[in-house]
């Protein structure tokens, strides 16, 4: 999800709230759920990129259940859900923030590095 796309679906979930008093947390959770997909969505992807830049990895129709896996197997789900909930929770309100914020995680939680020798 890129940072033009994930600022406009943002803004948009924040002009459809019906009001203060009913932007509460279903909305968070909302636009936590997106964000979560987002970066779970972008982590997966960059490890099957270096999957297949990798002479050990699978064969290719292989490398996105290796990559799950390996995005479930090292507890990256659990830090990624708190880390994105901790980032909704302070920048939910400034787009922009929260956009930076998302990345951090993104940064933080890259999977390439067990790639490394």
């Amino acid at each position: 999800m890129s940072g033009p796309f994930l600022k406009r679906h943002m803004q948009s979930q924040t002009n459809n709230a019906i009001g203060d008093r009913f932007n509460t947390p279903c909305q968070d959770a909302t636009t936590q759920s997106i964000a979560e997909h987002g970066v779970r969505c972008l982590l997966i992807f960059e490890y099957c990129y270096f999957l297949l830049q990798n002479e050990r990895s699978p064969v290719e129709q292989d490398v996105i259940p290796v990559a799950i896996k390996e995005y479930k197997g090292f507890n990256v789900a659990a830090t990624v859900h708190q880390a994105v909930e901790t980032a909704v929770q302070q920048h939910g309100q400034n787009v922009d923030e929260l956009c930076q914020a998302l990345l951090q995680v993104v940064l933080e939680n890259r999977m390439s590095w067990r790639l490394l020798p």
